[in-house]
């Protein structure tokens, strides 16, 4: 079995995808199809019981190319905190960026209805400004947003 550490991840071994290519003295691996291999190791991260690691939250991040500043702004939070959970400078990731980033992550790596992320990416571009006012009107439909 091969220690596969391409991932980024200490607990990952193939029994075979893998060939092993010999150059003078050195040996180097080939994986064979590395993006299938990932995207199977993404599934299994997303459905896995308990909580993600430090490890695989970073995988799934960086499988769905996204800097730790632009999944801080999806997750509502700092590029900081980011570093900060795929750094184990904290106990834990928090339950709801924990659960969200599954939800993303399904979205995004396994190709499934994208609504969340459409809903994230949304929601992190909105301004800012507090709105003071809403105006409603009863329309034939039912109630809607006045103009």
């Amino acid at each position: 079995m091969y220690h596969y550490r391409g991932a980024g991840l200490d607990n990952v071994y193939l029994k075979n995808g893998y060939r092993k290519i010999k150059y003078g003295r050195e040996v180097a691996v080939a994986v064979e199809d590395a993006a299938g291999l990932h995207r199977v190791i993404a599934a299994q991260l997303i459905h896995k019981a308990g909580m993600l690691t430090s490890q695989e939250f970073r995988f799934l991040r960086i499988e769905m190319g996204l800097s730790q500043q632009r999944l801080g702004k999806l997750l509502g939070v700092g590029e900081q905190s980011v570093h900060q959970w795929e750094n184990r400078k904290t106990k834990r990731i928090p339950g709801a960026a924990e659960r969200t980033m599954r939800l993303l992550a399904g979205e995004q790596l396994l190709k499934t209805n994208g609504k969340v992320a459409r809903l994230l990416n949304e929601l992190a571009e909105l301004d800012k400004t507090v709105t003071k006012q809403m105006c409603f009107e009863e329309t034939h439909g039912g109630w809607a947003a006045a103009a």
